[in-house]
């Protein structure tokens, strides 16, 4: 390659900053009590660093500011005891009689990894509103997976 073509200098790759919520007319952004106390202490934590915020923590702090303020608080004391609602636990079994624990909450606090799932998703949008002894269908990548709803608790079940 010609020389007239690089550069003694490397851009710097661009930061990547996830765009705040934009909530559409009569969208509500839905969030459980302890999903929003831990977004308001990270937030809280990263005003403690004040002036020493690099660029990517001064953007996560605007972006934890204005979700914040877009969220709407709710927790699984408004749905029925019996009834999979937002904020409940919910254990189900697949066909092969393995079982999983997940916790329906809000996108913005939803990680697999820790058990909780986004009401959003494929799984928290066909578990809503089910009750213990139901079977859902839920389309997968490796095709349809069915699970039957063997416990719904409003606090985490004991082991």
């Amino acid at each position: 390659m010609s020389k007239a073509f690089t550069t003694e200098e490397t851009p710097e790759a661009p930061t990547l900053v996830r765009e705040p919520p934009r909530l559409r007319p009569g969208e509500i952004r839905l969030v459980t009590p302890e999903g929003y106390a831990a977004l308001r202490a990270e937030l809280e934590g990263l005003r403690a660093l004040g002036a020493r915020l690099d660029e990517e923590r001064s953007r996560r702090l605007v972006l934890l500011d204005q979700m914040l303020a877009a969220l709407t608080v709710l927790g699984p004391e408004r749905v029925p005891e019996d009834e999979v609602g937002f904020g409940s636990w919910v254990v189900v079994e697949d066909q092969g009689g393995a079982r999983a624990t997940w916790r329906i909450v809000g996108s913005d606090e939803a990680d697999a990894r820790r058990g909780t799932i986004s009401a959003l998703s494929p799984l928290g949008r066909a578990l809503l509103g089910r009750k213990v002894g139901e079977t859902i269908e839920v389309e997968r990548p490796d095709g349809v997976r069915e699970f039957t709803i063997r416990e719904v608790h409003r606090l985490p079940p004991t082991p």
